[in-house]
């Protein structure tokens, strides 16, 4: 039973985000007597995978359907209420041909015309009081790519440090288990343990964990170099882990209960609303876990090392979260 409903919130979370971004659009589409235009501008291995959704959310997940296209008009609803008028023309960012376009406006799920000037919309559907995920890509590129202003030489001694830690770990679990470590995993999938996080005892999740936590603990020693070195550089680089990589951005989480049938909430952001905090952002105390945590003004942004899947290779990602105090 457990297994059938954690198959049921996997589905979920693989599909929801895809079909609440087209139903979005669809609705300002609709709203606004677009629709067929709208339509026109869907690539057609887009609209098979919609399809193909669709038909799965039918068949395993019934009751995801309705909750979807009322949670769209809701967020629709409240995109005007902010903008005050409809939007128009909404096009799906992510399936949009024109890669020049969307080069340029990152984030964006949508693209709508407001006011004659062409609009990026950053959608999040999110459980209520969770983070909300804004940014994730590779560790051994995260100082390159969104702390610039920091020497190169800090990302090269970094990611020596991830490999050396790597090997301590992968050490560490394969003693556990009296298992001889020849320098990669092999034995250790050949014996039959799993590769997965999830999937390990206590004992070496805790050092998975430990693992984890000795790099964010680096991180942190980075961060708050950078921040004294270079106030204003580090200030300018929060932005983009918090969902703002273009100033133009207007962020919409509409945060739910699904499935207790709870009304949405539905909160708009904009880069103005981050601006005026971010030169007063606060690294917070390292406690020993997998993240460096940052207040700034009434935002927290999470900075989180992760696996990409497996645990077996050095393949780890940094997952930006955000949440806003009300």
């Amino acid at each position: 039973m457990a297994q059938d409903q954690t198959k049921k919130e996997a589905l979920f979370n693989e599909v929801k985000g895809s079909l609440f971004e087209y139903l979005v659009a669809k609705e300002i589409a609709r709203l606004g007597n677009e629709e067929l235009q709208f339509q026109q501008t869907l690539d057609r291995n887009y609209l098979n995978v919609l399809s193909q959704q669709d038909r799965m959310v039918r068949q395993f997940y019934p009751e995801m359907l309705p909750f979807l296209n009322q949670v769209s008009k809701n967020t629709v609803a409240r995109m005007v209420e902010y903008l005050g008028k409809l939007p128009k023309n909404p096009k799906v960012m992510g399936k949009f041909s024109n890669s020049a376009i969307h080069d340029e406006i990152h984030e964006a799920d949508l693209l709508v015309n407001h006011d004659d000037v062409l609009l990026p919309v950053s959608l999040k559907l999110n459980k209520k009081h969770a983070y909300v995920n804004t940014k994730s890509g590779g560790i051994k590129s995260f100082f390159l790519q969104y702390f610039p202003f920091l020497d190169s030489s800090i990302q090269e001694k970094f990611n020596q440090l991830v490999d050396l830690e790597f090997s301590r770990m992968a050490f560490e679990l394969h003693a556990l288990h009296d298992l001889d470590y020849s320098g990669n995993f092999g034995l250790w999938v050949q014996k039959g343990f799993s590769e997965l996080p999830g999937e390990l005892d206590q004992d070496s999740r805790n050092i998975l964990k430990s693992y984890y936590a000795r790099i964010a603990q680096e991180m942190h020693t980075i961060l708050s170099n950078a921040q004294k070195q270079n106030p204003e550089a580090f200030a300018a680089s929060l932005a983009p882990l918090m969902g703002f990589g273009k100033s133009e951005i207007l962020q919409v989480i509409c945060f739910h209960e699904f499935p207790s049938g709870e009304s949405p909430d539905i909160d708009l952001h904009t880069y103005s609303d981050l601006k005026k905090y971010l030169s007063d952002a606060k690294i917070g105390e390292f406690n020993s876990i997998a993240s460096v945590e940052l207040d700034i003004g009434p935002w927290s942004l999470h900075i989180r090392v992760k696996p990409m899947n497996k645990f077996t290779t050095t393949a780890i990602k940094i997952n930006c979260s955000i949440k806003v105090r009300k």
